[in-house]
């Protein structure tokens, strides 16, 4: 095997994370290279440098292991970077600081009804217990700082925990955060890596990876405690997607990552995992050409079609909206439109800032009139449902309206400047992968733990069902990340 190319095993430098997918001057500690074919050997192997990956190898560290993490890309390029940095969780520091009242079992139930009761009960209830535990341990080892919590509609309620930096998205400072601390810990990182195979004895017990190195260079390296897949899922992959969901998804355009391509399937087939909820993905609004996302700000103000009518009531998840979308709309465009009054609101200023970031066309006037001409809108008839909408509110019976507006607190759309958002719904995350126990283990289709093989993040599947309450993903990635690190760290010592 030849020498790895010093342009993947560079020293760590201080790593920058910025918005819109880009990410500057991320380096990798050495790892030290192979010579006369010998293969390279740590306790734990780590594909993937997202929010699980890096929360895996930060945990096998502290218990004393040795882990490496390989990235197909030349940086982190995962969801993490791309999302709004909310860990939904309860129970938590902040939470406490700010005199909100919660419980872990108004949680559980809200968990449960958003994905239908069709979310693994064992893995939701690990996951309402641990989460609070997660803003601490960002608090504490990685120096993560959260911004004041809103009051956000049902589900997500005041368990959105907003990173605070100053990189965008949000998603970005915490990527940055963990990649500071994975260099601070000496972790190594080898980017430019794409795994092509985790290797197995004759009994199908993972050994570690076999991978190529800038696309010219393979490398073994066998892994005493276990190989960790935190790939993400398969959005990205439109063969996939078509497969397990049909081709009208398909089409959607991608609002996260568009380097998640299936590796938590392909790479691990030959184990004979138990793939659950293949057909399931996280969906949200998106600006198309520029990829602004507006995520729940479509709870704050009027959803219409190109023809000026409402499509959908308003009180549905984001998730749900863009989910819903290319159904009820053929071409999978809409507006969102508020008015000035929830401007205010840092959850809406966020979403302007992404459009002005992304320079992203939107459209303000001090009229519906005029706001109509600008975006192209029916006059009329926008300025008709405005007026039938602010009717109903004001009357007590959104709820009569069709399609109706069952949100708890209406909000009107009278006071100007009023602004019209253009969005499509676009496909962020799959829900599906190999089912996982609590221990973060990868079962097979027995049921029975793949050993050596765990699994974390979007890579897995069995969690989420249908939607979730805004930031479970990431919530979920620190916590079965965490706990798949420190399980094959134990695991290398038996070795």
């Amino acid at each position: 095997m030849q020498k790895l190319s010093r342009r993947s095993l560079v020293k760590t430098g201080c790593s920058t994370v910025i918005a819109a997918g880009v990410v500057s001057g991320a380096h990798a500690q050495s790892a030290p290279s192979a010579e006369n074919g010998a293969e390279q050997v740590y306790d734990v192997v780590i594909i993937g440098s997202g929010c699980a990956g890096m929360a895996a190898a930060i945990e096998a560290k502290k218990a004393g292991a040795s882990p490496v993490i390989l990235e197909k890309m030349s940086r982190p390029s995962g969801n993490t970077i791309f999302s709004g940095g909310i860990i939904n969780a309860t129970n938590t520091y902040v939470q406490k600081q700010q005199g909100v009242k919660d419980t872990l079992e108004d949680f559980y139930k809200d968990m449960m009804k958003v994905s239908l009761n069709r979310g693994d009960e064992e893995l939701t209830r690990m996951y309402v217990e641990k989460s609070g535990e997660q803003i601490q341990w960002l608090t504490d080892v990685c120096g993560v700082k959260f911004r004041p919590l809103e009051n956000e509609v049902w589900p997500m309620l005041q368990r959105g925990h907003v990173v605070d930096g100053p990189l965008n998205p949000h998603g970005a400072q915490l990527s940055k955060n963990m990649l500071d601390t994975v260099k601070k810990l000496g972790i190594p990182i080898m980017f430019n890596t794409k795994v092509i195979e985790i290797t197995s004895d004759p009994i199908l017990r993972a050994t570690g990876v076999k991978a190529v190195v800038d696309d010219e260079e393979l490398v073994t390296i066998k892994a005493k405690g276990g190989v960790i897949v935190a790939t993400g899922g398969f959005h990205a992959n439109k063969e996939m997607i078509a497969r397990y969901m049909g081709g009208n998804t398909a089409w959607m355009p991608i609002r996260g990552s568009t380097c998640l391509t299936g590796e938590n399937i392909t790479l691990t087939q030959k184990f004979n995992p138990m793939f659950v909820n293949m057909d399931q993905y996280h969906g949200g609004p998106i600006h198309g050409p520029t990829r602004a996302n507006p995520s729940i700000m479509v709870n704050y103000g009027l959803l219409v079609k190109y023809d000026g009518t409402r499509f959908i009531d308003e009180v549905e998840t984001y998730v749900r909206v863009a989910k819903a979308m290319p159904t009820l709309i053929p071409d999978n465009k809409a507006f969102i439109i508020i008015d000035d009054q929830v401007t205010g609101i840092s959850t809406v200023q966020d979403r302007i800032k992404r459009y002005q970031r992304a320079k992203a066309q939107y459209y303000t006037a001090n009229s519906i009139k005029e706001l109509a001409e600008k975006a192209g809108l029916p006059v009329d008839t926008l300025v008709s449902v405005v007026d039938e909408y602010n009717k109903a509110v004001k009357a007590g019976k959104a709820a009569e309206l069709t399609p109706p507006n069952t949100l708890e607190n209406p909000r009107l759309i009278e006071k100007g400047p009023f602004y019209a958002f253009p969005f499509m719904g676009g496909m962020t995350a799959t829900f599906g992968g190999p089912k996982i126990t609590k221990k973060a283990e990868m079962l097979n289709t027995e049921g029975k733990p793949i050993p050596g093989l765990y699994g974390a993040g979007n890579a897995i599947g069995g969690l989420l069902y249908d939607d979730y309450i805004g930031g479970s993903q990431l919530c979920a990635a620190l916590i079965w990340g965490r706990v798949a690190g420190q399980e094959a760290a134990a695991r290398a010592k038996k070795a």
